[in-house]
């Protein structure tokens, strides 16, 4: 049997650290085994809970073959167990985790070497647990300090974090704590975003200015290539590919980089770059308190971009509101939105309201719509409270476009909208709500009432040429257009008017109105009131009987007894005037309709006033203007008829005397005689030319109608002027068609309009100019056409050609300007019309039709 001396053995320090090189990898595994069955490892990913255990063994091996002494160890393995423990509290690990895993490793390595049978001294067994003793102290020991400097880093970001909402803000703290905790960073700079749009957030070191241009894209490039390793690195470690922007950095002072994934629930968020100017790489102790801060920064980096976009977004979204609430407050037209299937008033803006004038946003449902008073304008029947679109729209989802209503406002005002109503339907179609708009149209309505109602007057009142008759078309007119009662009192110098005309769509009414105007023609006041609006020529408008103005004209109050007995409740006096001269006034007054007048009243009643007044000026100057050509053309018919006998003897006198002289042989006697019988045959044409048109604008002109035929009529017509044509060296001929059929008229009276169109076309034809009466048929008439090669006539005096007494001052024509005249009221006579065509230079022809003779 062994004595204890013997089980220690002898000393045989490389047996130990021979075996822990032997079985290495044995080690390993049991230790993984062992390891990952402690809590904190299993929320690590697979390779981290070894990551630093190669380097353990080789501490524990050199410290058994040193003897356990730890200053040998120290210079070949140097920190080993403090860098371990730093990364187990860069990973979440307790003090007593840590503690855990090198007692596993002990209890490893001794099962692994008894199994093997090599524990065999004691000895070493007291250096394997001296070496993992020293380990353990060193290791809490770095764990301690760096645990304190970590509180203190994440206290910082805490107080970061709380002391601003603002996430740049909050990034410019953290970077300020960052260089704080870690002595050895003197640049500090935040991009966030995604590999292709990093933007930088926050620096620190750079005087807090912005980052120019090339560096600028040198960090971002450094920060992608961070990005795609997915863990922290630094710019040696990756600047075998990036020499450009290694260079760059480095041209900014800096000799240590250090870049850290901003990672979240596995996305990256951005990178943070941190640099120092001294040091050339940085400490375990400094990545791992960069990296710890970071990834405590990160998820207060998320949190602080949710809370920003969700200030946007409800910043936004109350941006919308106060748009939305700003655009309803201010639209010009009324809005109400309701709620199915109740038909609650949700919202109502002001002008809603000011259009019926009642409190819409208290309306509970849809009955409640009845305490707005709508009617149809077509029929005027009352709407219903489900009659309204908002109702309609509710109830069935129906779209209501441009649908007019008058309504009856809480005043008593009445007034007309234009309603347009829709739905608002979910994703799925269901009625959420409905909306309906009211635009007041009462002006416009109005408006185009005014100027239908005015276009009307204007169409009746120039349909009569009667004063009288135009005054009762006033009357017709405005009642019950636009009153109730229409006065019109025309001044005592108008001749063709009654004085007052009274007008009212009841006979009662009008019978008992005219008593009373009989009683009293006017009754004083309101001649009073007629007075002060001639004199003034400017409409007067009484909107009720409170008026001031009946105040002051009705002391004794006979007017307003005039008026109660009428039933009238508002009035409008306008004045006639037209041309400088006035013939009256028009006063329209309200009844039974109820209506008020205000000033939109009052401009249409002017308007109407004013084309009455016209209507009545010229149907009076047209009555003066009847009566003076009357006794015009009764003067012309007796002055001819008077001077005919004298001029017969003259005449018959002068045919005696040239008798005389030719037999005496008196030439010069016979030269004047011919001048007296030359004009008294141009005299003896004027006379019947002045007779025919008396007769004929006096409608005595009587007709010998008989079946004619027209080619006979223009050869006859022809044959007159074949001598007068040759002495002037004129060719004159006619052209007839064989299928020209009879006409029915006055062979004389057609003879004497061609006669006077052959006349006219004689004395401005030149020598060897020609002549030519034509005679052909048409759908239900005859064309007779008088074509000559004359000057023609300027087309400026062509409208002119056929008024009375008009003669052309360049057309070389002469007569009395009465035979074109005859020649048209003759043909018009018969049924027929005339025209001319001519062009200055080449010619003229007048036409005129006589209608074919009816066969049957």
């Amino acid at each position: 049997m062994r004595s204890p001396m013997d089980l220690l053995g002898r000393p045989n320090p490389k047996r130990l650290s021979d075996f822990i090189q032997r079985h290495h990898d044995a080690l390993l595994d049991a230790w993984k085994r062992r390891v990952q069955a402690l809590s904190p490892a299993r929320r690590l990913p697979v390779p981290r809970p070894t990551d630093h255990l190669p380097d353990l063994l080789a501490y524990i091996a050199e410290g058994t073959r040193s003897a356990g002494t730890a200053a040998a160890v120290e210079r070949k393995l140097r920190g080993v167990p403090g860098l371990h423990a730093l990364s187990r509290l860069a990973h979440g690990y307790d003090l007593a985790d840590v503690v855990m895993e090198y007692a596993a490793l002990r209890a490893v390595i001794l099962e692994l070497w008894e199994r093997d049978g090599d524990g065999a001294g004691a000895r070493e067994l007291i250096q394997l647990n001296g070496t993992i003793d020293e380990a353990i102290a060193d290791a809490v020991s770095r764990y301690q300090a760096a645990r304190v400097r970590l509180l203190q880093a994440l206290d910082a970001i805490s107080t970061a974090a709380l002391g601003s909402s603002d996430l740049d803000a909050f990034l410019k703290a953290l970077l300020r704590a960052t260089r704080e905790a870690a002595a050895a960073v003197d640049v500090a700079i935040v991009l966030l975003g995604d590999g292709d749009a990093l933007e930088v957030h926050a620096t620190a070191g750079l005087d807090d200015g912005p980052l120019p241009g090339p560096p600028l894209e040198a960090a971002r490039e450094f920060a992608r290539a961070v990005l795609a390793l997915r863990g922290p690195t630094s710019l040696d470690a990756a600047a075998g590919g990036m020499p450009v922007t290694a260079r760059e950095l480095r041209a900014r002072g800096l000799r240590a980089v250090y870049g850290v994934p901003l990672i979240h629930e596995g996305h990256a968020i951005g990178v943070a770059i941190l640099g120092s100017r001294n040091a050339e790489e940085f400490s375990e102790d400094d990545a791992l308190m960069l990296r710890t801060m970071t990834s405590r920064a990160t998820g207060i980096i998320v949190q602080a971009q949710l809370v920003a976009k969700e200030r946007a977004s409800r910043r936004q979204a109350d941006d919308a509101r106060a748009l939305l609430a700003t655009v309803v407050e201010q639209m010009p037209a009324g809005l109400v939105i309701a709620e199915p299937p109740t038909g609650r008033v949700l919202l109502s803006n002001p002008q809603a309201g000011a259009i019926f004038g009642l409190p819409l946003l208290q309306i509970p449902n849809i009955d409640g719509y009845a305490v707005c008073q709508g009617f149809d304008p077509r029929s005027s029947r009352q709407y219903e409270a489900r009659d309204w679109p908002l109702a309609r729209t509710i109830t069935t989802g129906e779209v209501v476009i441009d649908e007019e209503i008058d309504i009856v406002r809480d005043d008593g005002a009445r007034g007309r909208i234009l309603v347009r109503s829709a739905p608002v339907r979910d994703p799925v179609g269901r009625v959420m709500a409905a909306v309906v708009t009211f635009f007041d149209i009462t002006e416009r309505t109005r408006a185009e009432q005014g100027e239908r109602f005015l276009a009307a007057a204007s169409a009746a009142l120039s349909d009569t040429l009667d004063f009288q008759g135009t005054l009762d078309r006033v009357g017709h007119l405005t009642v019950p257009e636009l009153a109730d009662w229409c006065v019109i009192q025309t001044l005592p110098d108008l001749e063709q008017s009654r004085g007052i005309t009274v007008t009212h769509a009841g006979p009662e009414e009008l019978q008992r109105a005219r008593a009373l105007f009989r009683e009293q023609d006017p009754p004083p006041p309101l001649a009073a009131l007629l007075e002060r609006a001639l004199c003034s020529e400017r409409p007067e408008l009484i909107g009720d009987l409170s008026h001031p103005l009946l105040a002051s004209l009705d002391e004794n109050g006979a007017f307003r007894r005039f008026a109660q007995a009428l039933g009238i409740t508002s009035a409008m006096v306008v004045p006639m005037v037209a041309r400088g001269r006035t013939f009256g006034c028009i006063t329209l007054a309200t009844a039974g309709s109820g209506r008020v007048y205000d000033e939109a009243d009052l401009a249409v009643a002017h308007d109407l006033a004013q084309r009455a007044a016209l209507a009545a000026d010229n149907a009076r100057l047209y009555e003066a203007a009847q009566r003076a050509i009357e006794l015009r053309d009764n003067v012309l018919a007796t002055v001819s008829h008077d001077l005919r006998n004298p001029l017969s003897a003259i005449l018959t006198a002068a045919a005696v005397m040239m008798k005389r002289a030719a037999a005496r042989g008196e030439k010069g006697d016979t030269k004047a005689i011919q001048a007296i019988q030359r004009s008294a045959h141009r005299m003896d044409r004027l006379l019947h030319d002045l007779l025919d048109f008396a007769s004929l604008r006096a409608g005595r002109l009587a007709l010998r109608r008989q079946p004619q035929d027209p080619r006979e009529i223009g050869r006859e017509a022809v044959e007159t002027f074949e001598s007068q044509a040759q002495e002037k060296g004129i060719q004159l001929g006619v052209v007839a068609a064989d299928d020209v059929p009879l006409v029915t008229c006055d062979r004389d009276r057609v003879l004497q309009v061609l006669t006077n169109l052959l006349s006219n076309a004689l004395q401005v034809t030149g020598a060897q100019g020609a002549i030519t009466l034509r005679c052909e048929r048409g759908e239900e008439h005859v064309v007779f056409s008088v074509a000559d090669t004359g000057p023609g006539i300027p087309e400026d005096e062509l409208p002119h050609l056929f008024e009375r007494f008009w003669r052309g001052q360049r057309n070389g024509y002469k007569g009395t300007g009465l035979g074109l005249a005859i020649a048209r009221e003759l043909v018009a006579a018969h049924g027929g019309t005339i025209h001319v065509e001519s062009r200055v230079g080449v010619g003229t022809t007048f036409r005129f039709t006589i209608p074919v003779m009816d066969e049957g």
